[in-house]
């Protein structure tokens, strides 16, 4: 088994002349909560599209659990254990909670086109073992009492939770969170972290972009930073909030921790 689950070699992606991710090189240990800040534009969900499949790399190499992702297709990345959610919402406002988790789980289906339609007795077992496991996603984000509950429905910080409750019933080995935090009160923030870390205990890989530095610099084993699509520090918690560059990069804001929810969410200058 490789020491690092993901690995990212030179990674480089172009927009019109302009390089939103410039060279970009890191390691994602197995467990490890890797996390990735910087300013406003800095390239951190260029990054995640890249990861996923979503933009195709200009430059550069990637590899997961061993396997080089040239180009893989995102459905392809989801069904080897890649997951992620997105900064905006993406989950459909006319289905259930249950429905938009249920969702997640296609990746897993083993049934084909004839046995759902004859409705065949295996098909009818494998309905139900993926509705237990929809549920037991949905216990782990505390909303089991919401599951029939159509998700437009739910606070904005629920349906947050929703959306990491589909992207983990695809068991991913790898999740990528795209600023999970976002719009949420001090409460839900402590729940999310809790969240996170029982994920890690469960053998999961967190890569996390999160604009609450108070929430990244408590729970990230290691931090990565990027400033116009460059990355540059990349170190522990502490490492990183010491680092001359980084501290430039987020205006001479020297104590992260004390930085409000978004206050990084800054026009790069």
């Amino acid at each position: 088994m490789p020491e690092f689950i993901l690995e990212a070699k030179n990674l480089k992606k172009e927009f019109g002349g302009v390089l939103a991710v410039n060279n970009v090189s890191f390691n994602v240990s197995r467990c490890e909560i890797f996390a990735i800040i910087g300013p406003n534009g800095a390239g951190k969900t260029t990054l995640f599209n890249l990861i996923t499949g979503v933009y195709v790399l200009d430059g550069g190499t990637l590899h997961f659990d061993g396997a080089l992702l040239a180009r893989t297709a995102p459905y392809e990345r989801a069904a080897r254990g890649l997951a992620r959610t997105f900064q905006n919402l993406q989950l459909f406002s006319n289905m259930t909670v249950l429905e938009n988790v249920l969702v997640g789980r296609h990746t897993k289906s083993k049934a084909g086109l004839v046995g759902a339609a004859l409705r065949l007795p295996g098909m009818r077992r494998e309905e139900k073992l993926v509705h237990a496991q929809a549920m037991q996603c949905l216990e782990k984000v505390g909303l089991t009492g919401r599951a029939g509950q159509m998700v437009g429905n739910l606070s904005f910080g629920q349906q947050r939770l929703v959306e990491i409750a589909r992207a983990m019933a695809t068991e991913p080995q790898l999740l990528l969170l795209d600023e999970p935090g976002a719009g949420l009160q001090r409460k839900d923030v402590e729940e999310l972290d809790n969240l996170i870390r029982q994920l890690r205990e469960g053998g999961m890989t967190i890569i996390l972009v999160e604009h609450n530095m108070e929430l990244v610099m408590g729970i990230a084993d290691r931090v990565m930073v990027l400033d116009y699509g460059t990355k540059i520090a990349d170190g522990t918690p502490l490492q990183v909030q010491q680092n001359e560059k980084v501290i430039a990069a987020y205006l001479g804001a020297e104590d992260f921790t004390a930085m409000p929810a978004g206050a990084d969410d800054v026009a790069s200058k």
